[in-house]
């Protein structure tokens, strides 16, 4: 069974949300799923979009969203007065009100799926948002903590609710030795010098300050160390960069650290890699986390919610404390000193993402919800004619 589907994604910033939508596009149209994206031009997700459509032979009908909301919402009656889609898969909450008014407007029966990938911290159990949520089927949410989030704050039943954990190429995220030598020549690394590496946008709480702060310690300790910052500042993030570019030169490390910039073969780079730290304050599910993993690497991340999915302290990775520096510092050392430690907690990592967080498996948990939600209306059809 084949879907006519339409996601929705009207950001302008670009980060794992969107890296992750992207994925999940290029995989339903390879599916051969009909497929349209309302995104908006101004935002680089649209411009990625249109590289898709350029690459592929495959057909994408791609709308362009404005900035108001009205003008959206004539937007969206034009388009489903079009074409009967079986699914609308939005994944803002800024989107949910839009589509869920179009739909009442225009009385359309295609499934809604609310999709946010992020914490929801504000309650929305008002009269207002329990008419705009009525209308979704089923809520998606990364990890456990996101799902508790979203029963606590919207008005949402645990029948509606389906934890669907994200996932990743486990095959292009995989350790090859000859793809180390290259990316360690790349960056000018000795063979002899341990690279410690963060995958990240620039915002507040990811937590470059601990690990800039940390990686002092370790570099008055260790001559062979060095910091491997993969990312660029998006949308309403330069300002933050330049104070981590202020603080990294008052710590004196500048010399020792490396800023990569945006790299699309980030799992080339985790290659050259030999600890992962992930040092972000919350996340939703920690997709740069798995990534390493999954290239076998050791991992030291904060003991946030998001990330009690993923590991197990001690097993698969190292937990260090929320803000404190020292701790990551020594959670740090004790890979470095420790071969074995860091080895088995790599292959024990990788072994975990196979096992749980692959993208075919993800997928194919997108795929078993469409099926049901069409099974459902299929059943609810038959019976009101029987």
């Amino acid at each position: 069974m084949r879907f006519d589907l339409l996601y929705v994604i009207s950001t302008i910033s670009w980060g794992g949300l969107e890296m992750n939508v992207l994925k999940l596009i290029r995989k339903m149209l390879e599916k051969g799923y009909s497929l349209t994206v309302a995104c908006n031009p101004k935002g680089r997700f649209y411009h990625e979009i249109n590289k898709t459509l350029n690459e592929s032979w495959k057909q994408i009908d791609i709308i362009g969203l404005g900035d108001g909301f009205f003008e959206n919402l004539k937007i969206f009656l034009n388009v489903l007065r079009k074409k009967n889609f079986d699914i609308i898969h939005i994944f803002r909450s800024s989107d949910v009100k839009l589509i869920s008014l179009a739909l009442s407007l225009f009385r359309g029966e295609a499934k809604m799926v609310f999709d946010p990938q992020i914490g929801i911290g504000v309650k929305k159990k008002d009269l207002f948002h329990r008419f705009i949520y009525k209308r979704i089927k089923t809520v998606i949410a990364p990890s456990e903590d996101v799902a508790s989030g979203i029963l606590k704050n919207l008005p949402i039943g645990k029948d509606k609710l389906k934890i669907i954990h994200l996932g990743i190429d486990v095959e292009k995220f995989s350790f090859k030795e000859d793809v180390r030598e290259r990316v360690r020549k790349e960056f000018g690394f000795n063979d002899d010098e341990i690279v410690i590496g963060v995958v990240s946008r620039f915002s507040p709480g990811k937590g470059h300050e601990e690990l800039f702060k940390a990686f002092k310690i370790l570099a008055g300790e260790f001559e062979n160390v060095r910091l491997l910052i993969i990312g660029e500042p998006t949308v309403g993030e330069l300002d933050y960069f330049k104070k981590l570019r202020k603080l990294q030169d008052e710590l004196g490390i500048g010399d020792k650290t490396i800023w990569a910039g945006f790299r699309r073969d980030v799992y080339d780079v985790l290659c050259g890699v030999d600890i992962f730290v992930a040092p972000s304050h919350a996340e939703a599910f920690g997709l740069s986390l798995v990534e390493a993993m999954s290239t076998q690497l050791p991992v030291v991340a904060t003991r946030n919610a998001g990330f009690l999915d993923i590991i197990s302290d001690g097993e698969n990775g190292l937990f260090f404390e929320k803000g404190d520096y020292n701790d990551l510092a020594e959670k740090i050392k004790l890979l470095m000193e420790n071969k074995e430690l860091a080895k088995r907690l790599g292959e024990k990592a990788r072994e975990t993402v196979c096992e749980k967080f692959s993208f075919e498996r993800y997928i194919g948990e997108i795929e078993s919800l469409y099926f049901e939600l069409k099974q459902t209306e299929v059943k609810n059809v038959q019976h009101s004619k029987s």
